[in-house]
């Protein structure tokens, strides 16, 4: 008993000085805020490190085979394009792990036109000066030496000069064929006499169906972008005017589908027990089928299966029917707090559009932490590798005479001490780019720019959380409510900046520690995916758990927290302590609105989504033969929906803030005031009137 009062904590008191968020208050967890303007600092800090001592542009700018940048390095300074010598050595499908097995230069400008060696190779055609002009090799020395048929031919098969090329145009810095120059030029590649050219059509036939898809699809939004803006314009109203409208058909909504679900409930029980009662009379159906189809029908032909969905339907009706019956009232209260809600953000509009300014915030933040990771990724000393395709030919000397695969190497280096057995550069074989070899230190940055990213998150959610509190808390203590300021989010706002950042602070980091925490066993456990352990999967999955569950309650708690403090004032511990002992004294009740507002504000977004995408679909149906779309009204459709969904999702989020405002503040009404004209009620009449409770006035 002691124990249970203790959790509960005592009932609030009447103060006849309260009347709506305190505005006599002072700054709250300012050690936390302190703490916090620091880890800015050294996320700052990590930052400039990273854009010192990084060089982003070794992920962005094209390497050849020797590890110069192109366009950068000294050498190839005035060569800012990356030649492949055999494009076909780049359709190989392990060429997205160990790169194009093929020499790579740095040019000038990407060929403009098809040329092939094999004609001059074989005499077919004349050797003239045309021809070595029109020749791409490793450097300008061993072009200017190819001066007959028999050079090239050594050139060739030395891999020092590309054998053949096609018209190209840079992409990212690379000299790529179009997927048109490709399948266009089916001719050409066969005559050049590659093997692997088949395949480098093929996939460049792929590529370009993928790419003709795209292309429709930017078509198609081209065509209909000003009816998607206008569409999500009206998404905005339907919602603002959705909300408006729970205020009178929120309980009709929750009744008719807490009686449909019981209704679904009774049905389904009732059809899996003729289907037991079946079975048992007249046995199993046959079944022929050995496929997935098969065994499901197999399933259904066993009558313990229904057995157990009539017992498991009927007791879950069975417990919603008597939820219904004797949580009514609650359920009541419940309805009558989100009819409350909607008034409450229908009279402070600005609210809604409030969290424009959080989720830019939020962006900024991802911003942040894209570029510190790649500034710090690109931190470091290039490691080469050497790479030895079966069948190689290459042979070593010198200090790579045991070079073996996977050894470090420098590529020029490799280059001089590594030839083919005809005295030319390796074949299947190179020095390829690893890996970049960064100080431990950046390690240690990279999992402080994570924790940073959670902790400035969560902050930037914590603050906006925080002032809608108090907007909606002012609304609530305002006796005459047509008295609240028109500027009430301003002054939210201006309270929760000048007194409160520490406790959102405190609070934030809190959350981020977890999150931190949970993000390392999704790590840890991808690191260990490979060993088939069961103890260590049950472990992991025990853990990820654990702390979702934990993250979910801190999550509950701070927002229970924020709405105190923006009331009262006080800091993040007794802040928290409060509201969880008023939730606590409460917790029928607590339950019961959580999964009320929870499956009405879920029905209100697929209402709201799902009607917009019908009404677009029509809309564009309608006028499909002046639009001539590419993929009829899908396109537009799947923009429109995810659109409205994220719109609505923002709208139910501010609603879903006024109501656990309310809610608190409701709870805090009961306990501090009795009706009476030294204690009147702060709520609605329609809550009166369900509690059965009035004010009563001095005679």
């Amino acid at each position: 008993m002691a124990w249970g009062k203790s959790l509960k904590g005592t009932p609030l008191k009447h103060d006849p000085q309260f009347n709506g968020p305190r505005p006599n208050r002072s700054c709250t967890d300012v050690i936390f805020l302190l703490l916090f303007f620091c880890f800015l600092g050294a996320w700052g800090y990590v930052a400039f490190y990273g854009f010192q001592n990084g060089d982003p542009e070794r992920f962005l700018r094209a390497t050849d085979s020797l590890g110069r940048k192109c366009g950068v390095d000294s050498e190839v300074l005035d060569k800012p394009y990356l030649f492949f010598f055999d494009l076909t050595a780049c359709a190989k499908p392990q060429t997205l792990l160990s790169g194009c097995d093929t020499p790579q230069v740095c040019v000038k400008e990407c060929p403009k036109t098809n040329w092939n060696s094999l004609p001059y190779r074989r005499g077919i055609e004349p050797f003239d000066r045309s021809v070595q002009d029109s020749l791409i090799c490793v450097n300008d020395q061993i072009k200017n030496r190819v001066t007959s048929a028999t050079e090239l031919e050594k050139a060739v098969s030395e891999n020092k000069c590309a054998s053949w090329y096609m018209s190209s145009r840079p992409l990212q810095s690379r000299c790529l064929p179009s997927p048109e120059d490709i399948t266009g030029s089916q001719r050409f590649l066969g005559d050049t006499g590659v093997p692997n050219a088949a395949a480098l059509v093929n996939n460049s036939t792929i590529n370009m169906s993928a790419q003709e898809m795209v292309g429709k699809v930017i078509d198609d939004l081209y065509k209909t972008w000003k009816t998607i803006i206008v569409i999500l314009v009206i998404t905005i109203l339907v919602s603002l005017f959705y909300i408006t409208l729970l205020r009178w058909i929120a309980g009709i909504m929750t009744w008719l589908s807490l009686i449909a679900v019981l209704a679904l409930l009774i049905t389904f029980a009732i059809l899996s027990y003729q289907r037991y009662d079946y079975l048992k009379t007249h046995g199993p159906d046959e079944v022929n089928s050995s496929m997935i189809k098969g065994q499901l029908e197999e399933l259904a032909n066993k009558d313990w299966v229904f057995m157990t969905l009539t017992i498991v339907c009927g007791v879950i009706a069975l417990i919603l029917f008597l939820l219904i019956v004797f949580l009514r009232k609650r359920i009541q209260i419940a309805i009558t707090l989100i009819k409350e809600g909607s008034k409450a953000v229908s009279n402070v509009i600005s609210s809604l559009f409030f969290p424009i300014i959080p989720w830019c915030l939020q962006a900024g933040i991802l911003v942040w932490f894209i570029f510190i990771w790649v500034t710090l990724s690109s931190v470091g000393d290039q490691v080469f590798k050497a790479m030895f395709e079966p069948g190689a030919d290459c042979y070593c000397t010198g200090q790579y005479q045991d070079l073996k695969p996977t050894n470090s190497c420098i590529p020029k280096l490799f280059s001089e001490l590594c030839k083919s057995s005809a005295g030319g550069d390796c074949k299947n074989a190179g020095c390829h780019f690893s890996r970049i070899d960064s100080p431990q230190l950046v390690t240690y940055f990279h999992v402080f720019n994570v924790f940073g990213t959670f902790w400035a998150t969560w902050f930037v959610i914590g603050m906006s959380d925080m002032i809608l509190a108090g907007t909606f808390a002012k609304w609530y203590w305002t006796m005459d409510k047509r008295r609240v300021p028109f500027f009430a989010v301003t002054a939210a706002a201006g309270r929760t900046i000048r007194y409160h950042l520490g406790t959102i602070a405190f609070g934030s980091l809190i959350i981020a520690i977890c999150s931190f925490i949970r993000a390392c066993i999704e790590y840890l456990e991808r690191k260990v995916k490979g060993y088939d352990n069961s103890v260590v999967k049950a472990l992991f999955c025990c853990l990820r758990c654990f702390f979702w569950c934990l993250e979910k309650f801190l999550r509950f708690i701070n927002k229970n927290a924020y709405i105190m403090c923006a009331i009262h004032g006080r800091n993040f511990c007794l802040s928290a302590k409060d509201a969880f002992n008023l939730l606590m004294r409460n917790m029928i009740r607590v339950v019961v609105l959580d999964k009320v507002t929870d499956f009405l504000f879920f029905i209100g977004k697929l209402v709201i989504t799902g009607g917009i995408v019908v009404m677009a679909h029509f809309l564009f149906f309608s006028n499909m033969k002046d639009l001539a779309l590419n993929y009829n009204s899908t396109v537009p459709c799947v923009v429109i929906a995810i659109g409205a969904y994220i719109i609505a999702s923002i709208f139910f989020g501010v609603y879903s803030m006024a109501v656990d405002t309310l809610f608190l503040c409701f709870l805090e009404d009961c306990e501090r005031n009795d009706g009476s004209a030294e204690k009147p009620y702060f709520m609605s009449t329609s809550l009166m009137r369900i509690l059965g409770k009035k004010n009563r006035k001095n005679k």
